[in-house]
């Protein structure tokens, strides 16, 4: 009678904590992420740039990344809550903060994504800032998107490459998932094209960038 009795109050106490669980948990992890894009868009459509940067200093990753996403889509009013997250402890949010950058920050800033570049710990971080110079247009920063062609991690020597044979013109014999030594060779191939028509190449990127995106380019 009484092993029942200690069994029927287990029973009970397992039955218990099973409800104070469903009822009293965090919400499973997909719900959660749904909440927070739903914030970040609210957020996104009343320009709440004060609001994004909360969600972006905020303890919740996926949250950050979300916003500091949508911070970029908010124009040069973000640019500097998303330079802020440049240097987040979180290499995702950097990540996304490298992207989001990218959109909205001129030729002239360039050089935050290039040390970047050279500096991040992490490869993704290190190959969306590859990423973004690519996308900002900015041939000025070609000495750091070499270097990164000689990057211990391929993906980051990929979008080097892309980079380097968009603004230089030209291809050398360079295989980014090759070994480390065969890319740096090719590297310093690019290295020395650039070096010899640097000054040619970069008077016609500039008019190149000029006539296609209406302003005027840097005068390098």
């Amino acid at each position: 009678m009484r092993i029942r009795v200690l069994i029927a109050v287990a029973a009970a106490l397992v039955v218990a904590l099973g409800a104070k669980y469903i009822f009293f948990s965090s919400p499973p992890r997909d719900q959660k992420a749904d909440q927070a894009r739903v914030k970040a868009e609210q957020l996104v459509r009343v320009k709440d740039v004060e609001g994004l940067c909360k969600e972006v200093q905020g303890s919740d990753e996926h949250a950050a990344k979300l916003a500091v996403s949508a911070l970029g889509d908010l124009g040069e009013v973000a640019r500097s809550a998303i330079q802020g997250a440049l240097s987040d402890r979180r290499p995702a949010v950097r990540e996304k903060a490298a992207t989001s950058f990218a959109k909205v920050a001129t030729r002239e800033q360039a050089d935050k994504l290039a040390n970047i570049v050279k500096k991040d710990e992490s490869p993704d971080v290190r190959a969306a800032a590859v990423a973004g110079l690519d996308r900002m247009f900015a041939f000025q920063e070609m000495d750091a998107i070499i270097d990164a062609m000689e990057d211990p991690d391929p993906a980051v020597r990929r979008r080097a490459s892309t980079a380097a044979i968009k603004f230089s013109g030209v291809t050398v014999q360079y295989y980014p998932d090759a070994s480390l030594e065969e890319c740096r060779q090719g590297a310093q191939r690019m290295r020395q094209y650039w070096e010899k028509n640097k000054v040619n190449t970069m008077k016609l990127l500039t008019s190149y960038y000029q006539s296609h995106y209406g302003q005027a380019a840097d005068k390098e």
